[in-house]
């Protein structure tokens, strides 16, 4: 399939934009659930088009809600049939290891997470379920009685207005060193450890940050720690929900060292 041309289709039809406009359209990212595109014009202006596809995992009438709570700015076109979008190109600081374990900058996430969370949502927001992946993994015993173990345990915490899929690939440095969030797909209602605990495996953190994060956040640490399994437990199970590639498998792979590594760490 051509997605560069569906993208460029896209764009010219939804904006004031002729194809002759068009400069560039540079693919900028191959995920899970989407393709996207930076889009370059003759005025200089720039954009992303996403063409979103396994609709059947992704909920895009949620994403469109939750993009209308938080009152994000930047999209100029949703279509919560297809999921495609084009929004405005933010300019942004390339993400390193450097800038990412640097306390300013877990500083600022901390608090653009707590803004997130603060934000009023409504009862037709979708809560994440814990479970609805677990029936197609294979998962050994001793993680699966885990997972059981800590999600009953924690079962009770207040939900919030979670991005829910927070990763450095799913945030934004910008050039006035603000932290903005970006693809919502997975957003649900969830506890405020969550977000946290996602960015944290994501990234690999230190046990020193990891720490600072939690003291930071007003979060317990042990709660944290149990949560940076569960997320991880979690994300091995989803990768049985995806279409089998080489890609997938290879997360799969990369995933069961994590979940190991805490596992023997954490408990």
């Amino acid at each position: 399939m051509d997605y560069r041309a569906i993208a460029c289709k896209l764009f010219v039809t939804h904006t004031k934009y002729q194809q002759q406009h068009i400069v560039k359209i540079i693919p900028i990212h191959n995920g899970y659930t989407n393709i996207s595109f930076k889009v370059i014009t003759n005025d200089r202006c720039a954009y992303q088009v996403r063409i979103a596809n396994d609709q059947h995992l992704v909920d895009r009438k949620n994403e469109k809600a939750i993009l209308n709570l938080v009152k994000n700015p930047y999209y100029l076109y949703f279509d919560v049939h297809t999921g495609n979008t084009i929004k405005q190109w933010i300019k942004a600081i390339k993400l390193n290891k450097r800038i990412i374990n640097s306390q300013e900058f877990l500083q600022k996430l901390v608090s653009e997470i707590n803004w997130l969370h603060q934000t009023k949502f409504t009862s037709k927001i979708l809560k994440h379920n814990y479970f609805d992946a677990i029936k197609y993994a294979k998962l050994s015993t001793k993680h699966h009685q885990k997972y059981y173990v800590l999600l009953n345990k924690y079962h009770n915490l207040p939900l919030c207005l979670s991005h829910n899929d927070l990763s450095a690939d799913n945030l934004l440095l910008t050039v006035k060193k603000q932290i903005i969030f970006i693809d919502y797909e997975w957003s649900r209602l969830n506890n405020e450890y969550w977000d946290l605990a996602n960015f944290i495996r994501e990234t690999k953190l230190s046990n020193r940050n990891i720490t600072f994060l939690a003291t930071k956040s007003n979060l317990s640490l042990t709660i944290l720690q149990d949560f940076i399994y569960i997320c991880t437990n979690y994300a091995y199970q989803w990768t049985y929900m995806m279409p089998q590639t080489t890609k997938i498998l290879q997360y799969r792979k990369q995933l069961n060292k994590q979940l190991n590594l805490y596992y023997n760490k954490f408990f």
